[in-house]
């Protein structure tokens, strides 16, 4: 019927860039725990400094979580903390590193060389009273012999190492690790029901009332869950629906879902059978 049609210009997205992967939301849910102890060993600074290695699979909430927290303290800090983040994956050495913080902190780099871009940053970084620096998908660089740099030159400072690869921290040369001597924080999982809570937040921003049947969320659910990452829930709830988009439909349904999974290369696993009474002797 012509009132189930999307007209020419109406979309059932009301923010799309609640479902961006770089999005940080007002509240983390299910990682206040975490969140309290990155921002203790902050709050410690300058008298003590401390290094963290935060390690999980991915879209789990790790970046999200420091980022948080690096936003609080940039938000309602008096300055005397600096919240530093640097995402690895894209600036993977000493050199592109050194190019990105001058870039942020407004250094003419114009008239310098490669190798004088991470001293250039360093000196900066000295300049400040305490640093909170976080270097997100650390397995990533190439010769973290920069670290021992940050280590040695940055009077006061925490360090905050986030990995997918626990075993990363085994391999850094010795006399980094020597020096480092981190603590460790090991983010799980979420389960069925704080996949469903994180996504449906989401759902609630990210498109208008009641673009959404009941079966087809469940079923993003059901798909996010058994990745267990909460990214490829966000990925899946948009390119949904862009398909129902595609039909003019009001709803996103659980065909739109399909479409999408398919695209996407993702399998809809089955939903777990209710058992029989007769089963629990078994």
């Amino acid at each position: 019927m012509a009132e189930d049609l999307l007209g020419g210009d109406e979309s059932l997205f009301a923010s799309t860039g609640v479902l961006d992967a770089e999005y940080l939301p007002k509240l983390m849910p299910y990682r206040e725990q975490q969140q309290k102890y990155i921002a203790e060993c902050i709050s410690r600074l300058p008298a003590i400094g401390t290094s963290l290695f935060i390690h999980g699979p991915p879209g789990i909430g790790k970046t999200a979580c420091v980022r948080w927290v690096l936003r609080e303290l940039n938000e309602a800090g008096d300055g005397s903390i600096v919240p530093v983040y640097v995402n690895c994956w894209r600036d993977s050495d000493a050199s592109r590193i050194g190019a990105s913080l001058c870039g942020r902190f407004g250094i003419n780099t114009s008239y310098r060389g490669r190798d004088e871009l991470f001293p250039l940053a360093l000196q900066k970084l000295r300049s400040f009273g305490s640093v909170a620096l976080a270097l997100d998908e650390i397995d990533r660089v190439q010769d973290a012999m920069f670290i021992y740099q940050l280590l040695e030159e940055i009077p006061h400072k925490c360090i905050f190492l986030i990995s997918t690869s626990r075993e990363w921290l085994a391999r850094l040369d010795n006399r980094i690790r020597s020096r480092l001597v981190p603590e460790q924080m090991e983010f799980r999982p979420y389960d069925r029901e704080q996949t469903k809570g994180i996504l449906e937040e989401r759902m609630r921003y990210a498109f208008v009332p009641g673009a959404w049947e009941k079966d087809a969320f469940e079923t993003v659910v059901r798909i996010c869950s058994e990745f267990r990452d909460i990214r490829t829930g966000l990925s899946l709830m948009r390119s949904s629906a862009l398909e129902a988009e595609k039909d003019a439909s009001r709803k996103v349904t659980p065909v739109h879902v399909s479409r999408a999974a398919g695209k996407m290369d993702v399998d809809i696993p089955e939903e777990p059978k209710a058992r029989n009474l007769a089963d629990f002797g078994k």
